[in-house]
Formats: structure tokens, sequence, C-alpha cells
């Protein structure tokens, strides 16, 4: 079973919870992506200046993070960010040529591919938040979020055909469509938040001013969590499925997804309370 449909042992309820910083994973002490949780919300941090490029050690500690994340129930939503000048301008082009020379290529960018792709794959709905540039493998994260609110006149580009690299192409098709995320491929041309946001609708929201981009984030979290973290978990399964298959399964799963959320008590108690014209009460059971 999809780690999505385990049965949930749910020890908290929906009241105030006290911040946490998570500083340690599995024994490996966080270096350049940080985690805290608060609220049912996790905020991950991207801190790797000057810049944000990729690294190898960025990459492991995504993955760690998001297995922390999946296991733990307290968890509902996650907010990514990043707390320097621009939010991530890909993979560090000088630690990639030195895998080139050693023959390690491969294995270096299943790694990146595997950080972008644990992101996604995220049981709880990914809200990115983006500022300055938004570039080549740090493309993937919003691409494959859940929703992205995004500075005004912040740069998302694909720059990867530039450096000879194929790289991308997938993320892309989520937020473009598919000639112009070819010729942007192709060409390594740039695209505005307000651009993808007006023509495309790659992007769910702008915002005017970085101080207002994280209050903005955490407000669209605490209103995804008024909806519990059940049905959250099954939508994001079912959507992400839904992705990969052909039109025709599409209502099948949708109806599957359904059943398997009707045999919580949740799933009553939203219906009920959208009935009885009140705030739902959810508790994760």
């Amino acid at each position: 079973m999809e780690k999505v449909l385990r049965r949930q042992e749910y020890t908290e309820r929906s009241v105030v919870m006290a911040k946490r910083e998570i500083k340690q994973v599995a024994n490996h002490l966080l270096q350049q992506v940080f985690l805290t949780v608060e609220d049912h919300i996790a905020v991950m941090t991207l801190h790797n200046p000057p810049v944000n490029a990729v690294s190898g050690i960025m990459q492991e500690e995504i993955l760690l993070l998001c297995d922390y994340i999946d296991h733990d129930d307290s968890i509902w939503v996650c907010v990514l960010h990043s707390d320097i000048k621009t939010f991530c301008v890909g993979v560090d082009i000088n630690r990639f040529y030195k895998s080139i020379q050693e023959r390690d290529v491969t294995n270096r960018q299943e790694l990146y591919y595997d950080g972008a792709q644990a992101l996604y794959d995220l049981r709880v709905p990914l809200i990115c938040a983006v500022h300055g540039h938004c570039l080549g493998g740090g493309l993937c994260y919003p691409a494959g979020a859940d929703i992205t609110i995004a500075v005004r006149g912040t740069q998302f580009g694909a720059p990867e055909a530039k450096l000879g690299v194929v790289g991308g192409c997938g993320h892309l098709a989520r937020i473009l469509p598919p000639q112009i995320q070819r010729d942007m491929s192709y060409c390594g041309t740039f695209i505005t938040a307000e651009e993808l946001y007006e023509k495309y609708g790659g992007v769910t929201q702008v915002v005017d001013q970085l101080e207002q981009l994280m209050p903005t984030a955490m407000e669209k979290a605490r209103e995804l969590c008024r909806r519990g973290p059940l049905v959250l978990r099954y939508l994001k399964a079912c959507m992400n499925k839904q992705e990969a298959l052909d039109m025709h399964r599409r209502n099948e799963l949708e109806i599957t997804y359904t059943r398997y959320m009707a045999r919580h008590k949740d799933f009553e108690e939203g219906v009920k309370a959208f009935l009885e014209k009140r705030e739902p009460h959810y508790t994760g059971e």
C-alpha cells in the first residue's frame, strides 16, 4: 500500500502546537536545508549561500527531510522557501563539471532528480515560495509543487541546453504549454513570475514585495490545514496518479480515493459540518 494509505494513529489534535526546529535527521547534522514544524506546517528552508546552488549535500538533506515529513503524522502541509537573496539557481556547475571529469555524472544527475522527485512525491501538499531567480534544477521544485507563490519580477528559466545538458523537461511540462516549454528548453530563455501567472497559469499567485511572500505562503498553508490531514493526503495521491494516467482512469481514481476517505471519521465530520454551517473539527481519524 502507498504511504498515504497507511492507517494513521494520531496523538495530536487541531490545536496550537509548539514550534520544533529539526537540526539533525538520521544522525546527519543539517547544513544547507533546515526544517521547522509548527501548527501542522513544516517549513523547509534552502540555505546554501550565496545563490542556493544545488549541491550533493542539499539534495541528500532534501531526501532526508522529505522522508522525515512523510513519517511525521503531525505534519499536514509543507512550505519550501529560501532565506537568502534568491530561491535556487540550479545545479552547482563546478561540482557538476567535476562529476563529468570523474565519469560520475549519471549518478550525480540521478541524485538531483531524486531530490526533486521526493518533493513531488511528498504525501502532504507542497507550497513553494519563490523569489529572485529560479533556474535549472531549482525550477524543478516549484514546477513539481502543488502551489507556487512568487514575488513579482522573479525570473524562471531552464538554461541547461546552453550547457549541453538535457534536464528539467518533465517538470516544465506541468507549468507551461508544450510549445512554450520546448522553446524555453531549446533557447534557455527566462520568464517572469507575472508572465508565468498571467499567460500560462504556471504559478498560483504573485505578490508585489518580498516581505509579503512568506506571510502569504503561510496563510495558504493554514487554509489547507483547515481541510484536515486525510483529505489532503488522499487528494495529493489521487492527483499525482492522475497526472501519469490517461483520462479514462481519472474518474476511477477519484472514486477509489473517495472510498478510502470514507473509511475515516473525518469524512463524516466534513460533510456534517458543511450541513450544520460550522467549521469542521478534524482529528485525523
